[in-house]
């Protein structure tokens, strides 16, 4: 029993050791964060700044830039302008409900996906509702976990 006894002790004072080091890590992590949080926040918002110009300047001459249309790139040698055409999507800011309801009153049934899967928990509560086995299905009895818990 005292090997046990001095198996939880040096796990304990593992456990402590490796948390303190951790902490010291995240907090150090932190610091160097705060130290050059001001030259980032700097950088980004000067980023942004000359991005939103480059946009500008590219939705004036769109035109010219892409030949009337022909192209959807712009070449500048150290960087390029894109038109890309987004996909369309669909966007829901009303009720779901309420949706699928006028979907089936105007018969667009073909609109709305039913779901089907199995109700793992349903059979668990009667599992012995199946009274011949069914292929790919099974059922497995919990088992034994044990745990570990230093005193600390």
């Amino acid at each position: 029993m005292t090997e046990v006894q001095t198996a939880f002790a040096t796990l304990s004072k593992l456990e402590k050791r490796r948390a303190e080091k951790i902490t010291k890590l995240q907090t150090k992590i932190a610091d160097l964060t705060a130290k050059h949080e001001a030259e980032i926040v700097g950088d980004t918002t000067e980023i942004a700044a000359i991005r939103a110009a480059i946009a500008a300047y590219a939705e004036a001459n769109r035109a010219e830039l892409t030949h009337n249309g022909k192209s959807k790139t712009a070449s500048f040698g150290t960087g390029v302008i894109k038109w890309r055409k987004l996909p369309a999507k669909v966007e829901i800011t009303g009720d779901t409900v309420d949706i699928l309801a006028a979907l089936k009153r105007r018969r667009l049934n073909r609109f709305i996906r039913v779901k089907e899967e199995l109700d793992k928990t349903a059979i668990l509560k009667e599992a012995t509702a199946i009274k011949t086995p069914i292929k790919g299905l099974s059922i497995i009895n919990g088992g034994e976990l044990l745990t570990i818990e230093t005193a600390a």
